[in-house]
């Protein structure tokens, strides 16, 4: 049977797997001319289709037969207008490029052939299969440089470090990323594989959405009562490919976030200011007044939750500044600010401050609390007991000069005593002072002190001291009441004199304005001393005499420093000092 009478109509339909380096198929009929047609024909191996590369969505078709001037191509997409196109010309193509709004879709291609002859148009369709390729990326966002012990991760590879990511400890096991309507796609970028994911077909209501069983609570992040401050996640797109603006839900609240193109953009929400206790989801569609176009994939890479590392408050006191006044130092870490609690219903917002607690004699614990706070003000607290005005706190006030470390024209008033005969000083200064200086440094050498030659000392025939004839080296000092202390002062006498040679050193019951009324009364603890090994820097700085009394305060805390000598030769005193018994 002559088969141009049958009026055979085909389209074969090459394959989608055909690259675009592929030619069409130019075999053609036997004849293309001929006399006396009454129908059209197509051979069947004369119309061609051909899938291009890339996205795998264009698709081009060549049909060539008998008797036909033109040929209308229908592809199928009912979303579309423009998708019906004509050719004019026989072995023309006709080409179409799918939206990618869905990943994979089956589309009905309609090819009509139609004569200028009068011949009736004939037409043949083939379902077609369009499977759409989600673009590659090619870049990822920087990597987290939070500590572990700072991160819970819903999705993040890690910290990386030399090429090695270092994954973080806490992580979400029941996270499910593929609970949108948009296409999940999870791929590796880069050499040491980044794991980062595509969302696409985001277009119009078309959403992704992270869903969590059970749900993520905020306040328990970390623990139990461990929260967590707020939600990081890294985004990106390729604005001809995708979107160029994201909605993100999660917690009851929406925010919208403005991409650049082909940039990583960190998005930060924090919990506490937008009230979020709890997440169940996040969702991520297309933003309001965005647009979505070609496949429309979003890329998200480094999503977790997040909490400021905690300042830790840290301090230390001066415990022997003076009985009331105490200075605090701070030993923080990561405070952005101080609050302080003195105890005694003051406070202060110093880093360091002093505070003078009230000087009523008595001793007294104050609890002491610093309160420092983070980055996200946070508040952290420290309390420390600290005790003034007893054993624990120092004496009020320090004794002035106590190592007599001045000059000959000095004046110590506080040393003293109203009727102090004789030269306005109590005593004469002097370059022979102890090799120790009153912190207890050893300095190889005489420093300077406090001296009484011959003509201070007391001389009375009785051997006893005569407030008209010696000098008299005194200071009043207020101690804490009825406290144990030491008395503890250094004294040297030259070599040579008489036998009977002495400093005689007390602590006084009592602030006096009179020495004889002073030298008359009792004692606390008095020490005569007579070791003469010579000047304290003789004998290699071994001519000194050291001497440690304890005592115990009054009940009103005042009592006197009391010194002076019996000698026919040179005497020294240097590092005198009243302080705590431990």
């Amino acid at each position: 049977m002559n088969l141009l009478k049958k009026g055979i109509f085909a389209l074969l339909i090459t394959g989608l797997a055909v690259s675009c380096e592929d030619e069409f198929v130019k075999e053609s009929p036997t004849s293309l001319e001929g006399t006396g047609l009454t129908e059209i024909t197509f051979p069947s191996h004369a119309i061609t289709l051909k899938v291009e590369d890339g996205d795998g969505t264009m698709v081009t078709v060549r049909p060539q037969g008998l008797g036909a001037t033109s040929y209308e191509v229908d592809f199928g997409d009912p979303n579309s207008t423009t998708d019906v196109i004509t050719i004019t010309e026989d072995a023309g193509t006709a080409s179409y490029d799918y939206p990618n709004d869905v990943e994979e879709v089956t589309y009905t291609v309609t090819v009509t052939a139609i004569s200028n002859k009068g011949l009736a148009s004939v037409t043949q369709t083939k379902n077609v299969t369009i499977t759409h390729k989600v673009t590659d990326i090619s870049s990822v966002p920087l990597s987290p440089t939070i500590l572990d012990q700072n991160a819970y991760v819903i999705f993040s590879d890690g910290i990386e470090t030399g090429g090695v990511f270092a994954p973080y400890s806490n992580k979400f096991s029941s996270s499910n990323f593929d609970d949108g309507d948009a296409e999940y796609n999870e791929v590796e970028v880069g050499d040491i594989k980044n794991k980062v994911i595509q969302y696409s077909r985001l277009h119009g209501t078309v959403a992704a959405s992270i869903s969590f069983d059970p749900a993520i609570v905020i306040a328990d992040v970390f623990g139990t009562g461990a929260s967590a401050d707020s939600i990081h996640l890294d985004l990106h797109s390729l604005h001809d490919i995708g979107v160029d603006k994201v909605k993100i839900t999660l917690g009851g609240k929406t925010f919208e976030q403005t991409l650049t193109n082909g940039v990583w953009t960190g998005v930060d929400i924090d919990f506490a200011s937008e009230g979020i206790t709890q997440i169940d989801d996040i969702k991520l569609e297309l933003g309001t007044g965005g647009t979505a176009s070609n496949e429309a994939t979003l890329n998200v890479d480094n999503i977790y939750l997040y909490r400021a590392p905690l300042s830790v408050p840290e301090f230390t006191f001066d415990e022997v500044a003076s009985d009331y006044d105490v200075t605090f130092t701070d030993a923080s870490e990561l405070a952005t600010s101080h609050s302080w609690d003195f105890g005694d219903g003051n406070s202060s917002t110093d880093a360091s401050p002093t505070h003078s607690y009230n000087n009523d004699g008595l001793e007294k614990t104050y609890m002491v609390t610093l309160t420092t706070t983070n980055s996200l003000n946070k508040p952290t607290s420290v309390t420390k007991e600290v005790i003034v005005g007893g054993p624990a706190g120092p004496i009020n006030p320090e004794i002035l000069w106590g190592d007599f470390n001045g000059g000959s024209s000095d004046v110590y008033p506080p040393w003293k005593i109203a009727n102090t005969p004789g030269s306005s000083n109590p005593f004469s200064g002097s370059s022979d002072g102890s090799c120790t200086e009153y912190d207890g440094t050893e300095t190889g050498s005489k420093t300077r002190g406090a001296k009484w030659s011959s003509g201070n000392s007391a001389d009375d025939a009785d051997g006893t001291a005569d407030p008209g004839d010696t000098r008299y080296a005194y200071q009043a000092v207020t101690l804490s009441p009825n406290t144990d202390y030491i008395f503890e002062y250094e004294y040297a006498i030259k070599t040579g004199g008489a036998e009977t040679n002495s400093v005689v050193a007390a602590i006084l019951n009592g602030h006096f304005s009179d020495s004889d009324v002073a030298l008359a009364s009792n004692a606390l603890v008095e020490h005569v001393g007579t070791e003469a090994k010579g000047k304290f820097a003789d004998n290699s700085c071994s001519g000194g005499t050291t001497v440690k009394l304890q005592f115990r305060s009054n009940s009103v805390g005042e009592v006197s420093i009391f010194i002076y000598a019996f000698t026919d030769v040179d005497a020294f005193v240097d590092n005198v000092k009243v302080y705590p018994a431990q």
